[in-house]
């Protein structure tokens, strides 16, 4: 299989995964995904190890297995709150019947193709037009692949908790409503920058 179909096909698998975690975190379904989760996980180890010398493929197998770390941790978080009993299942079943309703209120939109977009966890901003901390963490990742830095320090958790703090700092400092972070390159390193926006 060539690379880019593997990377289509991961794509595919990890939407699917995301939307069969939703359904078994709002008690929808009674059973954690675990053959579909292994089977995105044996495809995430081949292509970490395969060698793409395409610029523009490398970072899109990149992207996207940022994007699988980053739900991984996310269902790895709420996956221990269910073992330590400290996990609400009616908050994420509400929240779910509502997105569900949300949706079949919006013509042309299905449930999957919204499903596959990142839910905010609480460490994120708000609706505000703040971008999704979970981007800024995709792409500092791939950034910092792309510049051949080391990701093994950089964790979601922190960085949200890193960010949650500059924003409200910056929001009082400028007195702004809302702050943008971007990912961008400078003296060939990876650095986020905060966008102060009224």
């Amino acid at each position: 299989m060539e690379p880019t179909e593997k990377i289509a096909q991961l794509e595919k698998n990890l939407a699917d995964l995301k939307l069969e975690f939703d359904k078994y975190f709002s008690g929808v379904e009674k059973i954690e995904p675990s053959k579909l989760r292994g089977e995105v996980q044996r495809i995430v180890r081949q292509l970490s190890t395969l060698y793409i010398n395409n610029t523009a493929i490398k970072f899109k197998k990149d992207s996207v297995i940022a994007q699988y770390n980053s739900y991984n941790q996310y269902w790895n978080r709420i996956l221990r709150q269910i073992e330590e009993g400290t996990y609400v299942r009616d908050v994420f079943k509400a929240d779910y019947r509502d997105r569900i309703k949300m949706e079949s209120s919006q013509p042309g939109v299905t449930t999957q193709q919204k499903s596959v977009e990142p839910k905010k966890s609480a460490a994120q901003p708000d609706d505000s037009g703040s971008k999704p901390l979970e981007d800024v963490f995709n792409n500092l990742v791939a950034m910092k692949k792309k510049l051949g830095e080391s990701t093994a320090n950089v964790t979601y958790d922190v960085l949200s908790s890193n960010l949650q703090k500059q924003t409200a700092a910056i929001k009082s400092k400028y007195n702004v409503s809302r702050v943008d972070f971007t990912v961008e390159e400078k003296d060939g390193k990876a650095i986020i920058k905060a966008l102060p926006k009224k």
